[in-house]
């Protein structure tokens, strides 16, 4: 799966799309070549910091988040998805291993909603959002 997105990444590299590319490797970026890519796209398009004055809402702006859901089903188990996808790896590890799994990935915990056998937590983290519709779970 890590050479998909390397590949996607490469295409968008070379379209100047370095945002996208970004978002992309930090998929991935345990893997070596991506961690070398991130490092050079930094040098190439760092990340841009807003001035939080602004509020983000100046002409020509993106805004400076980009959000997340962690959806935790206990039910049979506990199971995740961050955003749509299924993390099968951290099947049945308590909520703390998730968080800090995605507190590594620079995300921080905005908010928080259960119901049953359901929770739901926001995070958020600076850069651009990427729009992807996804596939949603059954009620």
């Amino acid at each position: 799966m890590a050479r998909q997105e390397l590949e996607l990444a490469k295409e968008l590299i070379s379209e100047k799309q370095y945002d996208k590319a970004r978002m992309l490797l930090n998929k991935v970026k345990d893997d070596p070549t991506a961690q070398k890519w991130l490092e050079k796209l930094e040098e190439l398009s760092p990340v841009k910091v807003v001035d939080a004055s602004s509020n983000g809402h100046g002409a020509g702006d993106q805004s400076p988040w980009q959000y997340a859901v962690l959806e935790v089903k206990r039910a049979y188990g506990i199971q995740y998805k961050v955003n749509g996808e299924s993390r099968l790896e951290w099947k049945d590890q308590p909520i703390y291993f998730a968080l800090n799994q995605l507190g590594r990935e620079g995300w921080e915990m905005v908010s928080f909603e259960s119901i049953n056998e359901s929770s739901m937590y926001i995070l958020k983290k600076t850069g651009v959002a990427a729009v992807k519709k996804i596939d949603v779970w059954d009620q």
